[in-house]
């Protein structure tokens, strides 16, 4: 045994004697498995945050709270129907676990890797990508934000040398977001040493398209802060929506769902799967009474033929999809497109600006444009479009437009794929009127647990109750 552990400790000394012969380049290639690259390209980190940021971020858990909060439908099922009917202990911390390890550690850290990667990293000068990932990181920062709060940002997203970041202002948010779009526009109009062509799932790498996405967010931002600075938040929101979508055919909207079973839109799969969300009462009787066309093309039949929405806060267990409708197959199904911005939204945010400002003209002008767009998105023939907007209480002429006809027809515009906007603008104007009998929704999401546990001493002091900056004027 003795001798046995000599050789092997002599054949050791003779390998490490050997090494210095070896060149550096020998040994790290020996050190590396070529199947298993320790940083991924552009074109394959592209793709990924762009799908998470539809379908992780925008379409799911985030949005469906969002959409029982503003009523566009009634939880009927496990925790949706315990968060609609305000049950103690349903909205706590441990529900957003998931998605703010989504926003942080998974999408926005990409993203920080492409804009890295392409401006300065193994990939310089592909300002293309740059200018889109740029895009990407202030609409992810704006969802965080606005359902939050103060979240981390300056002090984000750099791993081990800092594990437990400092949230900042709401403020600083929305001024580093503008600053990110500004950016973005900039680097876009650069010549590029990479394109991204179709691992651009949105625009194949467009930069006219991409740009017009980042004037459409900067008015989207600027007018969301109504509340604290009216006049100016009007004025920068129509500067930038001038350099927008132009026609009701642009706008930034996921079109690559598939019906593999992994690939389906994110809604459809929540209704084959856990089918815990109904259509409210609240949006329903909003078509009613408007004899809006959209009330018998998006909303879906229970067994008998009718249709029956369901109550916020009172609608009995319905998983079985029995007693309430469900939104139409038309509107949702496997390939369903999923908006993430809309011309339409983009009118509102003009109607509504120049309201504010006192250009009724170019108010309505925009209103009328917004309607019209968002009915024909939304499937509605164009002879029944038509007759809608031939009502007075849809059109109500210049001098009778109001902040409700703007912000109600932009709710109805938003079911069933933007109820996070939607939920921005009810906490933003109190519009529309909401029914759940066990009170207003929640003003903020409550932070994650695990961040609580990890990172206590930074994270604000808040509760559901409390607005965030935009909505109160407080940084709490």
């Amino acid at each position: 045994m003795k001798t046995q552990q000599f050789f092997a400790v002599l054949g050791l000394a003779g390998l490490l004697l050997a090494a210095p012969a070896c060149s550096d380049d020998v040994l790290d290639d020996i050190d590396t498995n070529p199947n298993r690259p320790e940083t991924a390209s552009l074109r394959l980190l592209l793709p990924q945050v762009e799908t998470d940021a539809a379908f992780g971020i925008s379409g799911t858990e985030l949005a469906w709270y969002s959409s029982v909060f503003v009523e566009h439908t009634t939880g009927v099922h496990a925790q949706f129907e315990q968060i609609d009917k305000r049950a103690p202990g349903a909205f706590v911390s441990n529900v957003t676990n998931n998605n703010w390890s989504n926003i942080y550690a998974t999408n926005l850290k990409d993203v920080d890797t492409i804009i890295r990667q392409g401006s300065i990293g193994s990939e310089a000068g592909s300002w293309r990508y740059v200018g889109i990932a740029k895009i990407l990181k202030a609409y992810v920062l704006g969802i965080a934000t606005d359902l939050f709060g103060r979240v981390p940002n300056t002090n984000a997203l750099q791993g081990a040398s800092n594990l437990k970041p400092t949230f900042d202002t709401q403020e600083s948010v929305y001024a580093s977001m503008q600053t990110l779009l500004d950016e973005a526009i900039l680097d876009l109009d650069k010549p590029s040493a990479a394109t991204p062509g179709n691992t651009d799932f949105f625009f194949n790498g467009d930069p006219a398209q991409w740009k017009k996405v980042a004037y459409s967010l900067k008015a989207r931002y600027a007018n969301r802060l109504s509340k604290r600075d009216a006049a100016g938040s009007a004025t920068r929101a129509l500067a930038a929506a001038a350099q927008g979508f132009t026609a009701p055919t642009e706008g930034w909207i996921f079109t690559r769902f598939t019906t593999a079973s992994i690939g389906e839109n994110p809604w459809y799969q929540e209704r084959n799967d856990r089918s815990h969300l109904a259509v409210s009462t609240t949006i329903y009787d909003l078509f009613t009474t408007l004899n809006d066309p959209r009330g018998g093309l998006l909303v879906d039949t229970i067994p008998g033929g009718t249709r029956v929405a369901a109550p916020n806060g009172t609608a009995l267990t319905d998983q079985g999809s029995v007693l309430y409708s469900r939104a139409s197959p038309q509107l949702v199904n496997a390939t369903a497109p999923l908006p993430l911005m809309t011309y339409a939204e983009l009118k509102f945010i003009e109607a509504e600006a120049n309201l504010r400002l006192g250009n009724r003209t170019a108010a309505y002008t925009a209103y009328q444009a917004a309607v019209a767009a968002a009915l024909a998105q939304q499937l509605v023939p164009p002879a029944a479009a038509t007759a809608y907007l031939a009502q007075v209480s849809v059109s109500p002429g210049a001098a009778g437009l109001t902040l409700s006809n703007i912000i109600t027809q932009k709710y109805l515009s938003f079911f069933v794929y933007q109820p996070i906007e939607a939920y921005n603008d009810y906490r933003r104007t109190g519009i529309p009127a909401l029914h759940n009998p066990e009170g207003a929704p929640p003003r903020r999401f409550p932070y994650p647990q695990n961040e609580l546990d990890n990172n206590r001493l930074n994270v604000p002091a808040t509760s559901p109750g409390s607005g965030v900056w935009w909505d109160d004027g407080t940084e709490d």
